[in-house]
């Protein structure tokens, strides 16, 4: 293989970047992804650090890696492309023969992180001497960058409430009324972007806002369906799992609404999930 045409595949500058944006993704979609794939982009991602975004091992090396079936492994990489999360490139030998395929991670459009509390791992700034020792005064309590942080948390806390107020315009108030008293206001924006993912896998003829009741009425249903015990997996895997119907029950409607071509479409194939 080519190491130096590994490059013109990058993507990011730096692991940092990539980083950023895989756990970005993750933060959005991982409610909606399965174990196995989950498994499976962790162990690509540890492979794309040499050329930050770029992955290059074999089918049999994932298996091995992950103790995962070939066939799990398939199709969680197929879920990876759907999700646009991945590619897959082909590369060619010098003599013109078909290589070895690529992994490329793709930037991730409307970045979204919570905010890192993590402490800095540098060094805070020296203080200056004081002519008391410190060993004087054993009742005063030592300041640190972390005992300050949780102080300014703990003040920010008494002023400002939590509430839905604070969430992204872009999520319609109807959804955020059905939503937030089942999940909470921390996570009516995962389940929106749920949503979102599950948009993107079909192309209807209306925005998202157009089909927010049948949205709304999947995700009761689906939060009936959890609180009563029907539910193996988490509540936001299956309220994914209950808007890809949705939004292919609409879609075929409105394609034999319209006659654009739904003839062609393969409705056996049952592989978005």
């Amino acid at each position: 293989m080519d190491w130096n045409s590994l490059k013109d595949h990058q993507r990011f500058k730096d692991k940092k970047e990539l980083d950023l944006h895989v756990r970005s993704f993750l933060y959005k979609r991982k409610a909606a992804l399965s174990e196995g794939t989950i498994k499976v982009l962790t162990f690509i991602w540890r492979h794309a650090v040499k050329f930050p975004g770029v992955a290059f091992p074999k089918r049999a090396t994932i298996v091995k890696g992950t103790g995962l079936s070939e066939s799990t492994v398939v199709r969680s990489l197929r879920c990876l492309v759907a999700e646009k999360l991945i590619e897959k490139v082909t590369t060619k030998k010098p003599n013109g023969r078909q290589g070895g395929n690529l992994i490329v991670f793709l930037p991730q459009p409307d970045l979204f992180l919570p905010t890192d509390d993590t402490p800095s791992d540098t060094l805070p700034d020296t203080p200056q001497k004081t002519e008391t020792p410190q060993q004087d005064n054993p009742q005063a309590i030592k300041s640190t960058p972390e005992t300050e942080r949780k102080q300014g948390e703990s003040s920010f806390s008494n002023v400002v409430t939590f509430d839905a107020t604070f969430l992204p315009s872009f999520i319609p108030p109807s959804f955020i009324e059905t939503s937030q008293p089942f999940v909470g206001v921390e996570q009516v924006l995962p389940a929106w972007r749920t949503v979102q993912s599950a948009f993107k896998q079909w192309k209807l003829q209306q925005p998202i806002e157009h089909y927010i009741d049948k949205i709304n009425e999947t995700f009761r249903q689906a939060v009936f369906a959890y609180k009563k015990g029907m539910v193996r997996t988490e509540l936001l895997r299956y309220f994914y799992g209950g808007l890809m119907e949705v939004f292919k029950w609409v879609a075929r409607k409105e394609g034999f609404e319209s006659g654009d071509g739904l003839i062609f479409y393969d409705w056996l194939d049952e592989t978005h999930l």
